[in-house]
C-alpha cells in the first residue's frame, strides 16, 4: 500500500465452491495456534518513512522498503544490524516519476522482487542489492499506473496487483502474472476495487486477491498454465466489532500463508492481523499487529514479522508456527 488515501488489498485463497462468506465472531481455536489475545507484538526496527513489503531470506535478514526516506529498500541483519540495501531511485532513476517499492518477495536466487508503485514498474534487484532490472512496464501496450503487491509461485513466476487509484465508485484495478520463462505479462482480471494483497495458496490451485475498498477478499481458480476463472467473493470482513473480534473500516493489506495453509491478513486501520480458515473463511484468530496502520507480514522462524506505517516500524509476533516456503 503506499498513498494518502489508503485503500488496502488482500488475497485470500481457497477451494470454496463460491458465495459470500460473512465472519460473525472468532472460530474454535485450532491446535498450534497461541490464543488471540497471548500474543503481544515486539519492536523488531524502526527508522522507516513508510513500512510495507516485509521480506525475509533463509538466512533471516529482513527486508524493508522506505528505510530512512522513501525510494529505498533496507536490510535488518539478525544481529540487529540495518542499512539500506538500494536506493531505486539511482539504480533504477525513471524521468518524471519517483520510483519506490512498496511489495517484496525473496526468489530462490536471493533476489528481491519489487512492485514499483511510484515508478509502475515490475523491478527485480540482484542479491548484492547493487543492481535493479526491470521485468515489466507495460501490458498489451498499456503501461501499468501504481503497482501495489507481489507473489510467488513454486515455479518462480511472478503475480502481481496494479490498483492505481480505483475505488468502489471507480472499480479500475488489475491483477497480472509475469511469466519468469517466457518473460510474458498477462492480464488475469480487471475492474477491481483497489486490488492489494494478493497470495497463491500451497497447492498453487488458487489465487486470492483482495479488494480494499470493498473490504474483502476475492479467490479465484488457478490452473497450472496460470490462468484464473471464477472469481467470487471468499470472505467479507465484519464491519462493526462483534465479541472478541475487533471490526469497523478495516481493509485488508498485505498477506502471507503458513505452513498449515492459514492466511494471515494485515488489516489497515484496524491494528491487526486475520487470521483465515480455508476453505471456509472464517477468522481463526486476530493478533495485535503493533500498530493501527498495519501494512503487510511475513513468516521466519516461527515468528511473523509485521509492518506499520503508523509506527514506521517492523514488530514481530511469536507464534510458533512456520510460514509456507514459496522458494522450497
Amino acid at each position: 500500500m503506499l498513498r494518502a488515501v489508503k485503500w488496502v488489498i488482500c488475497v485470500v485463497i481457497s477451494p470454496i465452491v463460491g458465495g459470500v462468506i460473512a465472519v460473525a465472531a472468532l472460530a474454535e481455536g485450532p491446535a498450534g495456534l497461541p490464543p488471540s489475545g497471548a500474543v503481544k507484538p515486539e519492536l523488531y526496527a524502526t527508522g522507516f518513512e513508510f513500512a510495507e513489503g516485509p521480506a525475509l531470506d533463509r538466512a533471516g535478514n529482513l527486508f524493508v522498503v522506505n528505510y530512512r526516506s522513501n525510494g529505498t529498500i533496507g536490510r535488518i541483519a539478525p544481529d540487529g544490524t540495518a542499512k539500506i540495501f538500494c536506493d531505486l531511485r539511482a539504480l533504477a532513476p525513471l524521468a518524471g516519476r519517483k520510483p519506490q517499492a512498496n511489495g517484496l518477495k525473496v526468489d530462490r536466487q536471493g533476489r528481491l522482487v519489487a512492485s514499483d508503485a511510484g515508478g509502475a514498474r515490475l523491478l527485480r534487484v540482484a542479491a548484492d542489492g547493487k543492481s535493479v532490472e526491470v521485468l515489466a512496464d507495460s501490458c498489451d501496450g498499456k503501461r501499468f499506473d501504481a503497482l501495489n503487491d507481489v507473489a510467488l509461485d513454486l515455479a518462480g513466476n511472478i503475480f502481481f496487483t496494479d490498483p492505481g487509484d480505483s475505488n468502489a465508485e471507480r472499480p479500475t484495478g488489475s491483477v497480472y502474472r509475469y511469466d519468469s520463462r517466457t518473460r510474458k505479462v498477462t492480464r488475469l482480471d480487471t475492474g477491481l476495487a483497489y486490488p492489494n494483497g494478493l497470495a497463491l495458496t500451497p497447492d498453487q490451485k488458487h489465487l486470492c486477491v483482495d479488494e480494499s475498498a470493498r473490504y474483502r477478499v476475492n479467490i479465484y481458480d488457478l490452473a497450472p498454465d496460470g490462468t484464473t476463472s471464477r472469481r467470487r467473493v471468499l470472505v467479507d470482513f465484519p464491519r462493526k466489532t462483534e465479541g472478541e473480534l475487533r471490526g469497523g473500516d478495516f481493509m485488508p493489506d498485505g498477506m502471507i500463508f503458513d505452513s498449515a495453509g492459514r492466511l494471515y491478513v494485515a488489516m489497515w486501520g484496524g491494528g491487526v492481523i486475520n487470521v483465515l480458515e480455508l476453505p471456509s473463511g472464517r477468522i481463526l484468530r486476530q493478533y495485535d499487529a503493533g500498530g493501527t496502520l498495519s501494512t503487510n507480514c511475513h513468516f521466519h522462524g516461527g515468528y511473523l514479522y509485521t509492518t506499520v506505517a503508523s509506527k514506521e516500524a517492523v514488530f514481530r509476533l511469536k507464534l510458533g508456527v512456520q510460514g509456507f516456503d514459496y522458494n522450497p
